[in-house]
């Protein structure tokens, strides 16, 4: 099979969700040619660049306030306003299909791939995604956000239009109208490691969240700190909290040694910290829907907890894991392709 990926590049979940699958597809002889990936201002993460050959674009952007949520209004006046250089765009992303005629397009929520689906008919699509459990009747609701509700809702359905569609899950539930699957991540990630050292891990998605850890480092200082995030100045800190630019592989080292985890909302790095059963505690970004979906996903189902202010003293003594369905991942990847 030729086999086309279509990759969202808005932080690393869906990155890391491409690169667990193409490895995977990799391991049973199939080969991908090449993936899709909307240009960024700060560029593409280097460990994506050297997984795939890119085809680069200016694709759709959102746009995101000081608190790190998506801004609504902005993101849909800024993509109208730019809409000619999302037509280019497109007709870049078909003209590759043309020349290439891949048997298969697998889109992790690129919503510009995503529409091609409209014009290929015999081109199998599939789509993969955690936000596309958050629309199914067993997910966990979570009161208000109406208007993001419906922006979710619009973006599931442009990046998933004639597809079959995978459904990324903490836990195993049953839905006749998606593909339910564990996690995807990288090969690496499950490799467990049978040592421990004394830190605790945290991920920062927003450089401004570092004076609270700075603070809670202060309060805590038998705790030894160690975090990643993407780093644009220097911080005083004190001498349990070391922190560090953000590196994929070095984090996922520490991840499997480290005594516990505390991240944001994201899916991916809560993900990891399941599988390696790491004590885990969840800060949501303010006013972010899909991080708020997934902190009380998370709670409710007995894998973290989560506070909406940085407080090391709520981490969690421990981590049951879900062992038996995150290691179901490769068996349900080869019934769908």
């Amino acid at each position: 099979m030729k086999i086309l990926f279509g990759v969202q590049t808005e932080g690393n979940g869906h990155i890391t969700q491409a690169i667990g699958v193409k490895q995977h597809l990799n391991n049973k002889g199939h080969d991908v040619a090449l993936a899709f990936a909307a240009k960024k201002k700060k560029g593409l993460a280097s460990y994506f660049k050297s997984e795939f050959e890119l085809v680069e674009y200016e694709g759709f952007d959102f746009v995101f306030g000081k608190n790190g949520r998506v801004v609504i209004w902005k993101t849909v006046l800024k993509n109208l306003i730019e809409l000619p250089r999302l037509i280019l765009s497109f007709k870049k992303i078909c003209g590759v299909i043309d020349r290439e005629k891949p048997d298969v397009i697998v889109n992790f929520y690129e919503p510009l791939v995503g529409l091609t689906s409209i014009f290929y008919p015999k081109i199998r699509y599939i789509s993969i995604g955690h936000q596309y459990a958050m629309e199914s009747s067993e997910y966990p609701n979570v009161k208000g956000y109406f208007f993001q509700k419906i922006f979710l809702g619009i973006i599931n359905g442009i990046t998933s239009i004639n597809s079959t569609i995978v459904a990324l899950s903490y836990y195993e539930y049953s839905d006749n109208s998606v593909v339910v699957c564990p996690p995807i991540l990288r090969e690496e990630s499950y490799k467990l490691s049978n040592t421990q050292s004394d830190f605790v891990l945290v991920y920062l998605m927003n450089e401004d969240m570092l004076p609270q850890l700075i603070s809670e480092s202060h309060i805590h200082p038998e705790l030894n700190i160690e975090c990643f995030t993407k780093l644009t100045k220097q911080h005083e800190v004190p001498v349990n909290l070391k922190v560090y630019n953000l590196d994929g592989k070095e984090f996922q080292k520490k991840m499997k040694v480290c005594k516990a985890v505390v991240c944001s909302g994201g899916f991916e790095t809560a993900s990891e910290a399941i599988l390696q059963k790491k004590p885990l505690l969840m800060i949501p970004m303010p006013n972010h829907y899909e991080q708020h979906s997934n902190v009380n996903d998370a709670k409710l189902h007995g894998f973290g907890e989560w506070c909406s202010k940085i407080d090391l003293s709520k981490i969690p003594d421990s981590q049951r894991g879900n062992d038996e369905w995150f290691n179901k991942v490769g068996d349900i990847i080869n019934k769908v392709l």
